[in-house]
């Protein structure tokens, strides 16, 4: 496979009917007449998706300005990447909706401002999967105005599309139409009719008024090898001519696109001065233009604002958790003092267990999945790594966790009358804070092998093994014992260990009776038939670290995985 991009070839059109662009089973790909180096090559060229996927809370200015942080690196400083914003914001014709949101802007503003986050660090090659994919003929023929006038600033843009019209073709340097994977025509447009004529096809002649691309589909299909054959597979330049070949601009011109709601004024977007020195060694060190730490911290403040202009979701999750801890609090009501209730604490107990783990389970299997397509996109265009999102999307969700979390156990601690020792209240709410932690990592893992849809039909399953082997449905000494193994992975059975130490165990004193006989006086009793009686805090607690580390870890490969695949 040969990629070329000669100095004069600027602006490219692909046409794709009846197939697609398999991987490659053998060959070299050569770029310039090298053979291409995939790591240097994925640093200077982006590849703009189809489907316009952005993050929604955030403005136009805000989007570029994070960009920019993760695309220019240290080795450009501040005030130029603000500058670098500004110029893309102008240049494109965005500035009147510059604080917008993501969300309520028009397909056509959508479609400019993916290619600005792309432009930011000025890549010299540009693929765009199907730019034009719901617009309208009018805002189609400006967009790819805009794609033709950076063309001729000396970028290379490389865009496919099915069915293009003959206005769009008129500003198109070089087309290339693949007919089921193979080459049926590649040279300029011009000569596009020319090259159909001389096919003498019996009784079909396309005529000078007619569209020569919908001649070339319809017949596609019909005379496909001969089409292949006339062009050689794409090896045929006859048809190949650098007259047609705009020239490229002056860096003084300024080009504007003018209509009548918006003005692109389109001057050249040169990239801003670089350090050198510290370039060359970011580039011998990674593919990435930031640190990890740095992808890290820009991508932390990206959710947390995210997160803080999405209000409603966090008061209404906030608000769940305080009706839920009233609720509770009233139905069990001074229950931790009474010994004739016991049993009744103790399923207090595990509601609370399964009622936090549930509420950050399902948060994040409904919300992490929505981040993948955006994702995958600046993932693919290397603007940072996996670990660095994965870091900062654990870190960004754990405060809210945090907060809703400890609004439930220490109001509940307190209306269900437990003890008022310090250390027992300390170690309630830490156990319950660990085990929605590990809650969250196991939402994280079913948000990184399914989709919304699937995660909420396969995450109750695979939670449910852990719930049955918690030790409350089930005691560890009743189970078949090829089965007792599961107890020691369910991170419900240690966090139910903890509460139930924290409550009845560490020398706890006895009950008050009121009657002759209580078959709970003496606390123990309840460690005793729900087989605890051996169980020590500081393992429960290790065992939840340990089960929270092998979820991170999992959920990492797994993400890893599908953000290199189609999956």
């Amino acid at each position: 496979m040969l990629l070329c991009f000669p100095h004069k070839l600027r602006f490219c059109f692909l046409i794709l009917n009846a197939g697609v662009f398999g991987k490659p089973t053998s060959g070299s790909i050569y770029e310039n007449g090298r053979i291409r180096n995939e790591r240097m090559f994925r640093r200077k060229s982006c590849y703009i998706f189809q489907d316009d996927k952005l993050i929604e809370t955030l403005t136009i200015k805000e989007s570029l300005t994070i960009a920019a942080e993760l695309k220019l690196g240290n080795h450009i400083s501040a005030s130029q990447k603000r500058q670098r914003v500004e110029q893309i914001i102008m240049s494109l014709g965005l500035y009147a909706v510059e604080n917008t949101k993501a969300g309520n802007l028009s397909g056509g503003q959508k479609k400019r401002l993916t290619i600005g986050l792309e432009l930011v660090s000025d890549p010299p090659v540009m693929f765009l999967d199907e730019p034009t994919s719901g617009l309208d003929i009018s805002v189609a023929k400006k967009l790819v105005n805009l794609l033709h006038l950076l063309a001729r600033q000396g970028r290379t843009m490389v865009i496919t599309m099915h069915q293009p019209s003959l206005s769009l073709l008129q500003m198109v340097d070089r087309l290339y139409a693949v007919v089921a994977g193979k080459c049926a025509y590649m040279g300029s447009v011009p000569l596009l009719l020319p090259y159909l004529n001389q096919l003498n096809l019996p009784d079909l002649r396309c005529l000078s008024y007619h569209d020569p691309v919908e001649y070339l589909i319809e017949i596609s299909g019909t005379y496909e090898e001969k089409l292949v054959e006339k062009s050689k597979n794409g090896s045929n330049n006859c048809w190949v001519t650098e007259a047609t070949d705009s020239p490229i601009l002056e860096r003084p011109k300024l080009l504007r696109i003018t209509s009548t709601n918006e003005e692109i004024s389109l001057t050249l977007l040169t990239a801003p001065k670089e350090n050198s020195t510290n370039k060359i060694i970011l580039a011998l060190k990674s593919t990435y233009s930031t640190s990890f730490w740095k992808q890290f911290i820009t991508l932390t403040r990206r959710s947390v604002l995210s997160t803080w202009r999405e209000p409603s979701f966090t008061l209404t999750f906030i608000s769940i958790h305080g009706f839920m801890a009233l609720f509770i609090g009233i139905l069990f009501k001074n229950v931790g003092e009474d010994v004739e209730k016991v049993r009744d604490n103790y399923n207090f107990l595990y509601f609370s267990l399964m009622f936090l783990m549930f509420n950050a389970f399902s948060a994040v299997s409904i919300r992490f999945p929505e981040q993948i397509p955006v994702t995958r996109r600046e993932h693919f265009n290397r603007w940072y790594t996996t670990g660095a999102f994965y870091a900062s999307t654990l870190l960004s969700t754990l405060p809210i966790q945090t907060v809703c979390t400890l609004l439930y156990s220490i109001l509940v601690y307190w209306m269900t009358g437990q003890s008022p020792n310090l250390i027992r209240f300390t170690i309630f709410n830490f156990t319950l804070l660990l085990v929605s932690y590990v809650s969250l990592c196991m939402g994280l893992l079913n948000g990184s092998i399914f989709n919304v849809k699937n995660g909420v039909i396969f995450g109750p399953l695979m939670i449910m093994p852990f719930t049955i082997f918690s030790g409350f449905f089930l005691r560890y000494r009743d189970a078949p014992y090829f089965f007792r193994w599961m107890f020691q992975i369910s991170f419900l059975k240690h966090g139910l260990v903890g509460l139930v130490l924290s409550v009845f165990g560490m020398g706890r004193s006895n009950f008050s009776c009121p009657k002759i006989f209580c078959y709970y006086t003496y606390p123990t009793q309840l460690l005793i038939d729900n087989h605890m009686d051996k169980e020590e805090f500081t393992l429960a607690i290790g065992a939840l670290f340990a089960i929270s580390f092998a979820l991170i870890a999992t959920s990492f490969v797994i993400l890893k995985i599908r953000l290199k695949s189609k999956w």
